[in-house]
């Protein structure tokens, strides 16, 4: 897979979008215009973080500035990440959708970050047409999300949007779908306790076409994550579903059981050019992307082999091995890999092989803390960001 077309490759088709909303928000052309858009980033970070509100979220779409804002800095890292959570169900276990022309229902939609996402990587992989119903509590989400789709995703998909709430799926739109996606709405239904979590999530099973697949997506901050994953605990334990990621299996993250470490991804990428020219005075981090995630579908999935492991951890460098830590069957393992006979070069160059929520394969050895013989013993199964 080339640079162009990956799953963490946020398209230069979506970000002209966005640039010229930017430019007609702003009466500013190019670098210009995302200066000024830069208060507004800092007035949408505040809000989704620092200044949180306790109850409903004001409709901040309704301003064409900060609808700008959000397409030219925050769409972009949605929509890689939700690429990268995306990756694991079909390219490691092979999920594919099973009907001729998919159909996906985006909860909490906004502009479209995660359904376009969707929608752009089911194209990419094969499907013909598409069909994208959104769901969303501010109309001029809806309307931004129906002009990002009809430029940059083109006729190939049908977008319908209906005004909603996300936690309510009386007012979702009819149908069912091969791909239900909440991207970012779980930490918003703070009505919601876990019985009632319980019952939104049946009603999101109720809606998912059989082969189809649930998404969701949270913040990687500890306690929208820990809230994903019980509930995600809770899904493996009342059976049905198969989960496909995160983890490689049904059995509990020892993350959540430890309460040192919370479950969550974190992925490079390459900021499209007007976010990183926004965040000149902001001094955002934009080397990666962080999210919480939780795959489930009923269709079968590619098996993985017994010695198969994700990495929880970045690859640490110290003297005569690399070191890291991994999930087996609900255990958290540190692992040292010997490197002795490597120059500093190859020692980082195998280092950049891997890294944190990659998959990698060594023989099953048992304890806290085990050494592989040999680093021939240790193999890549899979990456979506590395050749």
């Amino acid at each position: 897979m080339s640079a162009a077309d990956g799953w963490g490759t946020y398209p230069a088709a979506a970000e002209a979008h966005w640039i010229g909303r930017a430019e007609a928000a702003t009466d500013l052309l190019g670098d210009a215009a995302f200066e000024r858009l830069a208060h507004a980033v800092a007035r949408l970070s505040d809000l989704f973080t620092t200044e949180r509100p306790e109850g409903r979220f004001p409709d901040y779409f309704a301003e064409e500035e900060l609808l700008a804002a959000y397409g030219i800095f925050f769409l972009p890292q949605s929509f890689v990440r939700t690429g990268y959570a995306l990756a694991q169900a079909m390219e490691l276990r092979g999920w594919r959708p099973a009907s001729a022309i998919p159909a996906i229902l985006d909860l909490g939609s906004g502009p479209g970050s995660c359904g376009a996402a969707v929608a752009h990587h089911l194209r990419r992989c094969g499907a013909g047409r598409v069909e994208l119903a959104a769901v969303d509590r501010s109309p001029g989400a809806l309307a931004g999300l129906e002009r990002f789709a009809e430029e940059f995703l083109g006729s190939p998909v049908a977008v319908r949007t209906r005004v909603g709430d996300a936690s309510r799926p009386e007012t979702w739109p009819e149908g069912d779908f091969d791909v239900i996606v909440a991207g970012f709405v779980l930490n918003e239904m703070t009505h919601l306790d876990a019985k009632s979590t319980l019952a939104w999530f049946a009603a999101l099973r109720r809606r998912l076409r059989p082969g189809g697949m649930i998404l969701l997506l949270e913040p990687a901050l500890r306690t929208t994550a820990e809230r994903l994953q019980r509930l995600s605990e809770q899904v493996c334990a009342d059976g049905g579903l198969t989960r496909v990621g995160p983890e490689l299996d049904a059995h509990a993250c020892p993350q959540l059981l430890a309460g040192e470490h919370w479950n969550h991804e974190s992925r490079p990428w390459t900021a499209p050019a007007s976010a990183a020219y926004a965040n000149r005075r902001l001094f955002r981090d934009l080397r990666e992307v962080r999210f919480a995630c939780a795959l489930f579908t009923d269709a079968p999935v590619t098996p993985l082999p017994p010695t198969a492991v994700r990495l929880v951890s970045d690859v640490q460098i110290i003297k005569g091995l690399l070191r890291f830590i991994v999930v087996r069957a609900g255990v958290l393992q540190s692992v040292e890999v010997p490197t002795r006979g490597l120059s500093k070069h190859d020692v980082k160059a195998l280092a950049a092989t891997f890294g944190r929520g990659d998959v990698v394969t060594f023989p099953i050895l048992s304890g806290a803390k085990v050494r592989l013989a040999d680093r021939g013993e240790l193999q890549v199964l899979w990456s979506p960001v590395r050749p």
